[in-house]
């Protein structure tokens, strides 16, 4: 199959639910279901990730970009999800130069739903010297409380079973937010939208998630060269050093009409600004 498709997202469970004081009663809860994706690349098997199953094509093409697989949409020249039992291969031809750089990038280990660069053979490249990014947009304090008011909004898969994660990505017109169990996941969701909806790099303006910031999110923020990334929980050391040498600023803690900024700060200000 091609194309959006009906994935099983929640899986509704009966469930005990035991209280301090001696209640006991019965209910159904959703679940939030993730699954293992597996990637094959020109016929070899690149990558198995663990996914919540919405929005797989978005997943695809933004982890595909992560990886630094693919510049844009025509280095994927065809691509088929093959569904068996609630288990996806996602069956991807890339253009010759893009397919070699799969060969020696190949994962050695099943990605966890909790790790985005599980399996990776070399890291030196993950820690690579990013190109600083220059960019002169500046946005406020009430504007990134807005942007993740609008993520949490979008939050319907979390409203129903209080596990996922969600990220959004903005630009100059648009926004969009995405889910799944896997922080780095959501992320390579909106990257694969704004990566088939020929997003401009100059355009991005925000990326924020409902998690902590991890090396990973900050790797692929540079990757995708949104300037500014802001998220609800804390900020690891190394997401913090990498931002500073990537030109990402970076704002934690974000909630409560309260923000931590770490990193190229003036790019975060006091009331309204202009898109």
């Amino acid at each position: 199959m091609r194309g959006q498709s009906s994935y099983v997202t929640i899986d509704p469970r009966p469930a005990t639910v035991r209280q301090s004081d001696g209640h006991v009663f019965e209910r159904e809860d959703e679940l939030l279901e993730e699954t293992p994706v597996s990637i094959v690349i020109n016929g070899k098997a690149y990558a198995v990730m663990m996914v919540t199953p919405s929005d797989i094509e978005d997943f695809l093409f933004g982890f595909l970009f992560a990886e630094s697989l693919i510049h844009d949409p025509a280095n994927v020249l065809a691509w088929e999800i093959v569904e068996s039992q609630n288990i996806y291969t996602i069956y991807v031809q890339l253009t010759e130069s893009m397919a070699e750089r799969a060969c020696e990038r190949t994962r050695g280990v099943i990605g966890a739903s909790s790790c985005g660069l599980c399996g990776a053979p070399h890291m030196d490249e993950r820690l690579e010297v990013y190109e600083k990014i220059t960019t002169k947009v500046v946005v406020s304090i009430d504007e990134i409380a807005e942007a993740l008011k609008d993520m949490q909004s979008g939050q319907e898969i979390n409203r129903r079973t209080g596990t996922a994660h969600a990220a959004i990505l903005i630009e100059q017109s648009h926004r969009v937010v995405r889910e799944d169990i896997g922080r780095h996941n959501a992320v390579d969701k909106v990257t694969g939208w704004a990566v088939r909806h020929a997003w401009k790099p100059a355009d991005l303006r925000l990326l924020a998630v409902s998690s902590r910031l991890t090396f990973e999110i900050i790797h692929k923020a540079a990757r995708l060269r949104v300037p500014i990334v802001a998220a609800i929980s804390g900020v690891s050391g190394l997401a913090v050093r990498t931002a500073e040498r990537a030109g990402i600023t970076v704002a934690a803690y974000a909630r409560e009409g309260r923000m931590t900024i770490y990193t190229h700060k003036d790019r975060i200000v006091r009331g309204r600004t202009k898109a």
